[in-house]
């Protein structure tokens, strides 16, 4: 008699859920939310803009910054010397 086969799951381990998990970790810190309202209200809004108005260090914001890009909720822009954040309204 043939040995019933194990259930098979739509779960197939964590590979795809890499992108999912880096927007969650990104979207879980209260000061990378207060960063995207920053982001949000200025449209776009510069590192010094959002260091200033978070009273936080520069690097500070900007390793949040870095998570943020990494999960795509952010486009950046280069204008002279400074760079722009924009949201990535479709990753909202």
């Amino acid at each position: 008699m043939e040995k019933p086969s194990a259930p098979t799951s739509r779960f197939q381990g964590t590979r795809h859920l890499s992108p999912s998990s880096d927007i969650f970790r990104a979207l879980a810190h209260p000061l990378r939310m207060q960063i995207c309202s920053i982001i949000d209200d200025k449209n776009p809004a510069c590192v010094n803009e959002i260091y200033g108005a978070l009273n936080i260090e520069q690097s500070i914001a900007s390793q949040h910054l870095r998570i943020l890009r990494k999960a795509k909720l952010v486009h950046t822009s280069r204008k002279g010397k400074y760079v722009y954040y924009q949201l990535d309204y479709d990753k909202l």
